[in-house]
């Protein structure tokens, strides 16, 4: 990842789940994250087949707006702890460019340590992280 890439909504993520000791603890962060989401809006009419994410065993939907070359994702999810890992994700990558998108690794999920997860929930934050990129790579509006 470049250094200079300014991530500050993911540092904060990273931060706070650095500090807490307890792998219990930190599923109630996540948890916290995803019961605050569940309230905000993500329209019913976009919970369709083409805005659904492959990967995951949960439901995510994520929808991306571009304005001036940058990406602004919202997700859903329909399961509070993916909702809580989806909104991480989201707001922690929103605002970048396709191209610093696509300078994002793997390195960035384990960054979060979220190593209490299980496989597959960690596979899915790997396979949220290419569904950005992938969305990352369309054309500008």
């Amino acid at each position: 990842m470049n250094d200079l890439l300014k991530l500050e909504k993911f540092d904060e993520f990273a931060a706070n789940l650095q500090c807490i000791d307890d792998e219990d603890m930190r599923f109630e962060y996540i948890i916290e994250i995803g019961k605050k989401a569940a309230g905000a809006s993500f329209p019913e009419v976009m919970k369709v087949d083409t805005n659904l994410m492959h990967g995951c065993m949960s439901k995510v939907w994520i929808i991306d707006r571009i304005e001036d070359g940058r990406h602004y994702f919202n997700g859903f999810s329909d399961a509070i702890i993916v909702q809580g890992l989806v909104t991480m994700m989201t707001k922690s990558f929103s605002g970048l460019t396709g191209e610093e998108l696509n300078t994002l690794s793997e390195k960035q999920v384990r960054k979060l340590n979220l190593g209490a997860l299980t496989t597959q929930r960690q596979l899915g934050m790997l396979a949220m992280l290419e569904h950005l990129q992938k969305l990352g790579r369309r054309e500008t509006a």
